[in-house]
């Protein structure tokens, strides 16, 4: 494969969306560290899982809207299969191959997690795969923000501190529910810059369906949400005033991400994509500090 054409993948790959992916994985061994001693080989493996698993959904949303035309008209970054630089069949490969290597990578976590590991691991390549594509693409259902909850935020952090602890309590569930929330924040940016394009394909988002000052008032909250889940994750394992000093610079940047959120129109969405990604990490690390 030529640079060029390594370009496009990159390009399709999203990569500055990726980073929704570390934050769940990052806090969810923050918080397992107050129990054990981090194994930091299968810790390794689950981040390069949750990024693969994202870029495989990423090449899968590509294709799908490329196929149907939905991205013809976008405001957003340009779709590889919709503009011709990537050919349907060879994102159909890329996918296939993709697919298979983030399953292979994902089953030696079984080594440390056992075959119950194997069922889940298999339920989020195929949501990868459902999420824009199939008989019922959650994406176009608005079902979104619950996969984006479910698979970036409770199952990774749950399966992550599993594969460390050997357990899961409410606790690490509500965990991933916080920083879900903060994630979703993404899809929402997402869904309300193309909601007129959603429309006209018959794209059905949260977004389209319940307006845009309703989903405007959710970004707001999320990650306000977020902040006070944590009172109820942690308070077995810090002060609550700990907690309450370290969530300052996280909420200060939720702040003016909302803010530029709110003023902003057409292409200044774009940077909001990669400012509301870091967010989710802006999270996690805060959990981590919080507990060091």
């Amino acid at each position: 494969m030529d640079k060029i054409k390594f370009k496009y993948w990159i390009r399709a790959a999203r990569p500055k969306t990726l980073l929704v992916s570390m934050a769940p994985v990052m806090m969810s061994l923050a918080i397992a560290s107050i129990y054990i001693k981090i194994n930091w080989l299968p810790a390794i493996i689950c981040f390069v899982f949750a990024l693969m698993a994202q870029v495989l959904s990423n090449f899968v949303n590509d294709y799908a809207d490329g196929i149907k035309g939905a991205d013809n008209e976008r405001l957003g970054p340009q779709r590889m299969v919709a503009s011709g630089l990537i050919a349907p069949k060879k994102m159909r490969s890329g996918i296939i191959i993709w697919s298979i290597l983030t399953f292979v990578l994902g089953c030696t976590l079984l080594y440390w997690g056992g075959l119950v590991l194997l069922p889940f691991g298999m339920v989020i390549l195929l949501c990868a795969l459902a999420y824009s594509t199939g008989p019922f693409p959650l994406s176009r259902h608005a079902l979104g923000d619950v996969a984006v909850i479910l698979f970036y935020g409770i199952t990774p952090v749950a399966l992550t501190f599993f594969i460390q602890t050997g357990f899961v309590g409410w606790e690490i569930i509500i965990a991933g529910i916080a920083v879900g929330l903060v994630a979703d924040n993404l899809l929402i940016v997402n869904n309300y810059r193309d909601v007129e394009e959603d429309v006209k394909y018959g794209k059905k988002t949260t977004v389209s369906l319940l307006g845009r000052p309703f989903m405007k008032t959710i970004f707001i909250c999320n990650p306000l949400i977020a902040i006070l889940l944590g009172f109820v994750f942690l308070r077995n394992i810090i002060n609550p005033l700990t907690w309450l000093v370290a969530i300052i610079p996280f909420l200060a940047y939720s702040i003016f991400v909302s803010m530029k959120f709110v003023k902003a129109e057409g292409m200044e969405f774009n940077k909001l994509i990669g400012m509301s990604s870091l967010e989710a990490v802006l999270y996690a690390i805060t959990i981590v500090i919080a507990i060091i």
